[in-house]
């Protein structure tokens, strides 16, 4: 049997509970059963602390993935983007100067925009989701300390 105030459990017969003094006699003074919402779960007559599971841990993890995902993305942009302008410094030395080398330029720059348009947003991205990482992360160590108490 268990005290149905602390969850402690008692021997057969016991009037009052070890624990928490609590009296067993009284009505709804024992349980058949621990319960999950009892703060401290009984096992073999030694108390052992209930490990409740951390609300934030899923969160975090789902958030640092969607960043790696998200920086992962940024990475071949970029990378894209050094190709773009490697191919126009390669062929840049072989345009003559003048309106066609502007004209090369103003290519380079309109095959560019997108890219960057498109990299600039997967930065605000990952600046937004990294502040609500470490929210979460702050709440759940608060959490934490919580339960250490």
């Amino acid at each position: 049997m268990f005290c149905s105030q602390c969850g402690f459990r008692m021997q057969d017969g016991a009037h009052f509970c070890e624990n928490c003094g609590a009296s067993l006699r009284a009505p709804a003074g024992v349980r058949h059963q621990p319960t999950l919402s009892t703060p401290e779960l009984i096992s073999r007559g030694t108390r052992r602390a209930v490990k409740l599971q951390d609300p934030y841990k899923e969160q975090i993890v789902q958030l640092k993935l969607q960043i790696r995902q998200l920086k992962l993305h940024l990475k071949q942009i970029t990378t894209n983007m050094s190709n773009i302008r490697s191919q126009y410094n390669e062929t840049a030395a072989f345009v003559p100067r003048g309106l066609l080398r502007w004209g090369d330029k103003a290519i380079e720059d309109f095959r560019l925009l997108g890219p960057q348009q498109q990299k600039q947003q997967l930065q605000q991205q990952i600046m937004q989701l990294e502040q609500q990482l470490l929210g979460l992360q702050q709440a759940q160590a608060q959490w934490k300390a919580q339960q250490q108490r």
